[in-house]
């Protein structure tokens, strides 16, 4: 465990780490109560690994729990029977090709049973009913539909190598599957995060860092969403990211349109005009064949007088939308889209830092972990604009206020990268120690308070009551009056909105 896990509510092991974990909680069993490593596997496998209640139970009723596991012998009707070419109506209804031919085929059976079958009907057996399958069940049990025996590593031992290394993975899940509480797989790498006892993952799982750089929340395993909940995070990155993106484009669409055509008055049709190519300021209408003047969008023949000459332009007419779009505020998107930005970029300064032998160990820590928290800075902001969307889309002044402090973080987070650089090209860790706490402490003030304004919804800000408000709005177009749950005049659109639940 490094120095920095003691300081953290968890720690990062690897595979090999647990693997010997369970090795050791195996050989303490074995070695205490007089079993085989194998048997003892077992037990603990179906006492889900809790080496108490086993201890308790060999030293009551020792018989009665080698019995239930399946570690007692098992009484056999005829053991010199080949079961292997028995119909497959007494084994498991996927094999209908159970065994190999000939008589040099090795059998394999239990050390508390007879029932041999051959070492490829094993590799399909517990491949099917084991390996293969996502849960862990507590017994492996010989393939005799009638028989109890239960199947321990002193049986795996005699099949092939592959099947040896299915059963410690197989093993190692039923471990963990245990332990999900306290110990989560990085959904990066194949390191594993556990949490020391007494700590509560649920409440010191949102925020995990990985060694691998990889930030991660252990309730939903998606990236570090603070600070947003779970289920925020799931709908925004499955269906509300989407909607904003094709609202985004709609309107720039729209916004191209509007700036880039004119509206016939005679069938109403959108004409993109290039005016740098125009002999006259009449349009012929493609669509119509009708002819408008593009300065006052009156028709050619209302300019012409009674000698037959053109005259000056009419009043501009005032052209109406030619679509009544319902405005969304992708602002938050944009915001979203830099802050992705700027963490790739982060992420690949920590990727591409490389440890030199010519630094010391204090050094490379410090910039390693300096890096590390500029990622873990980007990522926060970058979600601060969900919660932007989903609780301040109706409180203005809420929303100026995170926006100025996104802003405020973004420039110290700029400040405090820019330092980093300085100081590691002088590759002196006197000068990283004496210049990098002080900022790494001023940045980890800041966005510990900037979370916790937004834990408590931007309380600072004095918003008005709604008792303060009308009962109404009046739309500026028609002068309509519209309740407060309506967000566009229902006099000016063609149809209802729904209204907001």
């Amino acid at each position: 465990m490094e120095d920095d896990d003691l300081q953290r509510p968890y720690s990062v092991c690897t595979r090999d780490d647990l693997k010997e974990r369970i090795t050791k909680q195996i050989d303490v069993i074995s070695e205490i109560f007089c079993v085989s490593n194998s048997d003892a596997t077992v037990l603990l496998m179906k006492l889900r690994w809790n080496s108490q209640l086993l201890s308790e139970r060999l030293s009551q009723e020792n018989k009665k729990l080698l019995t239930e596991s399946g570690l007692k012998p098992v009484d056999v009707t005829d053991s010199n029977q080949d079961l292997s070419d028995s119909s497959c109506d007494e084994f498991y209804e996927f094999f209908d090709d159970v065994d190999d031919d000939g008589d040099d085929v090795v059998k394999v059976s239990t050390p508390f049973c007879s029932h041999k079958f051959s070492t490829t009907y094993w590799s399909k057996y517990l491949d099917k009913n084991f390996f293969s399958v996502e849960k862990t069940l507590d017994t492996i049990s010989c393939p005799h539909h009638d028989c109890g025996a239960s199947v321990g590593r002193d049986t795996i031992e005699k099949l092939t190598v592959k099947d040896r290394d299915s059963y410690d993975e197989y093993v190692l899940r039923s471990y963990l599957e245990k332990s999900k509480k306290q110990i989560k797989q990085c959904p990066g790498c194949s390191y594993f995060i556990e949490f020391h006892k007494g700590t509560d993952a649920e409440e010191y799982g949102l925020n995990v860092v990985c060694l691998c750089g990889h930030n991660f929340c252990c309730r939903c395993s998606l990236e570090t969403h603070r600070p947003v909940t779970c289920n925020n995070a799931s709908d925004w990155l499955s269906r509300d990211l989407q909607k904003l993106s094709e609202a985004s484009d709609k309107s720039l669409s729209f916004l191209w349109i509007e700036d880039n055509t004119e509206t016939c008055p005679h069938c109403l049709s959108p004409l993109e005009i290039g005016l740098g190519s125009l002999d006259s300021k009449f349009v012929p209408c493609g669509y119509c064949s009708g002819s408008f003047c593009w300065e006052c969008m009156h028709s050619e023949e209302s300019h012409k007088t009674e000698s037959g000459t053109y005259g000056d332009c009419l009043e501009p007419v005032e052209q109406d939308p030619l679509w009544n779009v319902e405005v969304v505020d992708t602002s938050c998107l944009d915001r979203w889209e830099a802050c992705e930005v700027s963490l790739v970029e982060a992420r690949s300064e920590l990727q591409a830092f490389k440890e030199s032998d010519n630094t010391s160990e204090e050094y490379i820590r410090i910039v390693r972990d300096g890096l590390m928290l500029i990622v873990q800075c980007r990522q926060f902001l970058k979600w601060t604009c969900v919660y932007e969307h989903i609780h301040l889309e109706y409180e203005a002044s809420k929303k100026e206020f995170l926006r100025f402090l996104q802003d405020y973080a973004n420039t110290l987070v700029e400040r405090y990268a820019e330092t980093l650089k300085e100081d590691t090209k002088a590759l002196s860790a006197a000068q990283l120690v004496c210049n990098v706490p002080a900022v790494t402490s001023s940045i980890g003030n800041y966005f510990y308070n900037f979370s916790k304004a937004l834990k408590d919804g931007l309380d600072a800000v004095k918003v008005k009551h709604y008792d303060d408000f009308a009962p109404c709005w009046l739309c500026d177009r028609c002068s309509s009056a519209n309740t407060w749950l309506h967000k566009a005049c229902q006099m000016c659109c063609e149809s209802p909105v729904v209204e907001a639940k």
